[in-house]
């Protein structure tokens, strides 16, 4: 039999711990399981795990393992994969059906790719061939302990942003409430009533409208735009810090411009700041005429971020005064709705994107990517999504997923990753697997997620995972997939020496409507030469 940990040295008695460590120890680091029909490997397994701090409990039978696993949770399930009763593959199965977060890691004597390959469809994270080192078993425990905290951190972005659904919901049942409210209010007069019901009932249609944006300028300009008609204002002007800049949005209905709004708003909105109803309302004299000035406070959190300042002209008698400042009362609840949502939303996209980076530089740093890659890919991709003149918007999506298209490659294990020259035809099937995994990643960035997902995708249907044809194809997949083969084609690997520029643009001038996305390889061959 084979030497299961030849670098391993359990010998000796360890270092008496001092009073200090006696005191105070180290909390374990994460709890792990350990299932294994033969002790010997069993002990060494565990004493290596304790040492670098592991909870660690030990079985020798699979079924009490699932049993214990049923009652107490478990960060890693480490199973050989020849057991009696059940084997490893089968208890790895049985564990994600009781556990779906658990971390499993298989151990197996044959390292060949299709054991690896059934161990992915089974549900392992990871495995790892005997015999190994410490060394070997630190890097697989670590890796799938990390890859556990990211889908936990995805897992918690999407709690955040159901979240911030429910909150939406409780809203509107607020806003429905006091519509009831109001309703059975038999003071007010009928037409007093008739108003308020009208306000509340577009306030709540503003409401779930600028819910359903996910851009802020558009959202600011949408508001500005609805209530320059409501009040039938000269000018709107809405300007908010969300802490990633200032936002503003004006809006013009007069033929004459007034650029006063914007000298006086300030001033208006301080004011505003100090009233308890959050609210400011004044006459002006400007352009030759009396104009009323409306100022109101936006808050999030309880904290004022800005507000919105209008200009129309000065009400008359028959006006109904009340009820505008009353209609005016509720637009920041309206707009602090969407925008508590979006401030919400760009926090769990960054922390997402942050994790994911972390990975691409891993990857790179150890060798999996080649440096600079991924970064030129995006830039790439930027330049092509200008060329094609779509919206800043979708353009910044498309350059995040391209810089963030190969985070997959983060599942696929080292002995096929690293492999230098052709694959066989399994190695390739695991490779293919990454756009999967890293649009599982990305899955809380929406747009860019399918974007990633289906950047290997084909006119002629033979791309991968899908195989979508020319008419199924995101442009953004279309834009990365080009900028991605021609970054690799001008790049030097290992295995082939690179293309010149002229000769890649030759070969994807030849594969455009069958390899490459048309609209996406016709804006890369009119690029300007200096931003290839």
């Amino acid at each position: 039999m084979r030497p299961l940990l030849p670098e391993w040295t359990l010998t000796g008695r360890p270092e008496a711990p001092t009073a200090a460590a006696r005191q105070a120890p180290e909390a374990p680091t994460a709890s792990v399981f350990v299932v294994d029909d033969e002790p010997q490997i069993r002990e060494l397994l565990a004493t290596a795990l304790r040492r670098e701090r592991y909870d660690v409990e030990i079985f020798d039978d699979a079924r009490e393992a699932l049993e214990r696993m049923k009652r107490d949770p478990v960060d890693i399930l480490i199973t050989d994969l020849r057991m009696p009763v059940m084997n490893g593959l089968e208890l790895i199965k049985a564990a994600k059906s009781v556990r779906p977060t658990v971390g499993s890691i298989l151990i197996t004597a044959f390292a060949s790719t299709e054991t690896a390959v059934q161990a992915l469809r089974f549900g392992a994270d990871d495995y790892i061939t005997k015999p190994f080192g410490l060394d070997d078993l630190r890097k697989v425990v670590n890796r799938v302990l990390n890859r556990g905290r990211m889908q936990r951190d995805e897992q918690a972005a999407v709690r955040r942003v159901r979240t911030e659904a429910d909150t939406l919901r409780k809203r509107t049942r607020q806003v429905d409430e006091e519509l009831r409210q109001v309703r059975a209010d038999l003071n007010l007069s009928r037409r007093e009533l008739e108003s308020r019901v009208r306000d509340l009932e577009f306030i709540r249609e503003l409401t779930g409208l600028l819910a359903r944006e996910d851009d802020v300028h558009r959202m600011l300009h949408t508001t500005a735009r609805i209530l320059g008609t409501r009040f039938d204002a000269h000018v709107v002007r809405i300007e908010l810090d969300l802490g990633d800049g200032v936002h503003t949005a004006e809006v013009q209905q007069s033929e004459t411009p007034m650029p006063v709004l914007k000298a006086m708003g300030p001033a208006l909105l301080n004011r505003a700041r100090m009233l308890p109803e959050g609210a400011v309302r004044d006459v002006v004299l400007g352009y030759g005429q009396p104009l009323e000035a409306l100022a109101v406070t936006v808050r999030l959190s309880e904290q004022p971020v800005g507000g919105l300042t209008m200009l129309r002209r000065a009400p008359t008698e028959v006006d109904d005064d009340e009820g505008d400042a009353f209609l005016l009362s509720l637009v920041p609840q309206a707009m602090s709705v969407a925008l508590e949502g979006q401030v919400n939303r760009r926090a769990a996209e960054r922390n997402a994107l942050r994790v994911a980076e972390s990975i691409i530089e891993a990857l790179e740093n150890r060798g999996s990517l080649f440096y600079g890659h991924s970064r030129r890919v995006a830039r790439l991709a930027g330049a092509i999504a200008e060329e094609i003149g779509l919206s800043p918007r979708l353009k910044q999506v498309i350059e995040m997923a391209a810089r963030l298209h190969d985070v997959g490659e983060v599942g696929i294990p080292d002995n096929v990753l690293l492999r230098e020259g052709p694959l066989s035809e399994p190695e390739v099937s695991v490779i293919r697997l990454h756009p999967v995994i890293g649009s599982q990643i990305l899955a809380p960035f929406g747009e860019a997620a399918a974007f990633v997902r289906h950047h290997h995708e084909r006119p002629d249907g033979r791309g991968y995972p899908d195989r979508l044809r020319e008419g199924q194809i995101p442009i953004g997949a279309g834009v990365i997939g080009v900028a991605e083969a021609y970054d690799a084609m001008i790049s030097s690997r290992p295995y082939r020496h690179s293309l010149t520029r002229r000769e890649a643009l030759a070969e994807i001038r030849a594969n455009t409507g069958t390899q490459f996305h048309v609209e996406a390889a016709e804006a890369l061959l009119a690029l300007d030469p200096e931003k290839l």
